[in-house]
């Protein structure tokens, strides 16, 4: 299935690098900040492709799942986790975002916004219905499931639950830039 797909190459070898969301959360996401991290991916790219060879990435991805109760913020914790275990890359990052207009935290926050509104638009685009079910998913049924399959579980909801919770205003502003994301998305899919 295209979605989860998407949801693995998000979630896995595209969950690179992220920080806090803080006071820019509450901002509206603009076209502008869309196409920013756009245009930023494929020197980030390069920097994962070299973290990666250099055994770091592992660290970095299970430092992005989110715990239990905790929000969808791959991208934020990424970059945090590379401040906290390796700072000179991320270091490296600051200076690879910063003709993109961007802060490292800054390109976390935004990368967050942008991967959920575009996973948000893809939903809608392939099956409207996947919304409607996300709003009916009880939590409860966790109970049910064994205990080694549950943080995955737990991770997959607080990933539908950002989802579900996308504004309008983050999905109008995502919307110029979902091709390019496509695009982007495919050729990841493809590599990996």
């Amino acid at each position: 299935m295209m979605f989860q797909r998407m949801i693995m190459a998000v979630v896995g070898g595209f969950v690179l690098l992220i920080a806090g969301a803080s006071a820019e959360q509450q901002k509206p996401l603009t076209e502008n900040q869309a196409k920013r991290f756009v245009a930023s991916l494929d020197s980030v790219d390069a920097m994962r492709d070299k973290l990666e060879a250099e055994g770091k990435i592992d660290n970095i991805n299970i430092a992005t799942k989110p715990e239990a109760g905790e929000a969808f913020r791959p991208y934020s914790k990424a970059v945090t986790a590379l401040k906290d275990k390796y700072p000179a890359d991320h270091a490296r990052l600051a200076k690879i975002v910063k003709p993109h207009g961007f802060s490292a935290k800054d390109w976390g926050a935004t990368g967050d916004r942008v991967m959920v509104a575009y996973m948000a638009l893809k939903m809608q685009e392939e099956d409207p219905r996947t919304m409607q079910m996300m709003e009916t998913m009880d939590k409860s049924m966790l109970d049910m499931v064994p205990p080694e399959m549950r943080a995955q579980l737990e991770s997959t909801f607080a990933m539908m639950e950002a989802v579900k919770n996308v504004s309008e205003a983050d999905k109008i502003a995502v919307a110029p830039v979902k091709a390019a994301l496509d695009a982007y998305m495919d050729k990841n899919a493809e590599a990996g």
